[in-house]
């Protein structure tokens, strides 16, 4: 396993929180990162939430303070230009990635291809998920992708499922 000084920083939306967090894998993303930036807007989608699954979040992010760290450093003209055709916490963690030159932690695709776009490192659920596999949290990533698209929205092609596996060393 890496050291974890080595591990690189990264900003996260709500979403992909929210879904890692209904996965029941969150709580192993220190394996990956050193640590978690959290946009004020993305705290307060993430605390808006149904009762349960807000108070889930919370109290993850509070077993791991020193891991999720709240974050307002960001490039106010950045994020504005982006709330233009993203939500609010995307537009934030997005601007804060840039800001920090930090990878960022976002699911939906125009969010995703923006952040391509700006020429920033951006990973989604499914791409996390052979990562904590190839670290060793997880021992099989099919389940996780099943469970995924079934109980959290997540939309994965067969096509982009199989080369996830293949990746994965599962196909």
């Amino acid at each position: 396993m890496r050291r974890r000084g080595g591990l690189p920083v990264a900003v996260i939306d709500n979403t992909l929180l929210s879904r890692l967090d209904r996965l029941e894998i969150a709580h192993f993303l220190p394996l990956l990162f050193k640590q978690i930036l959290i946009p004020p807007e993305v705290r307060r989608e993430a605390y808006k939430g149904p009762h349960k699954a807000k108070r889930r979040l919370q109290k993850l992010i509070n077993e791991l303070s020193g891991f999720f760290v709240n974050c307002q450093d960001v490039d106010d003209l950045i994020k504005e230009y982006l709330k233009a055709d993203l939500d609010e916490g995307e537009a934030s963690a997005i601007a804060q990635a840039d800001y920090h030159q930090a990878i960022v932690l976002v699911d939906e695709k125009k969010g995703f291809e923006r952040a391509v776009t700006m020429q920033l490192t951006a990973i989604r659920t499914p791409n996390l998920l052979n990562q904590l596999k190839e670290a060793g949290a997880i021992t099989a990533v099919k389940p996780y992708y099943v469970k995924l698209v079934k109980e959290t929205g997540f939309y994965l092609s067969e096509r982009a499922q199989r080369l996830l596996l293949l990746e994965a060393g599962e196909e």
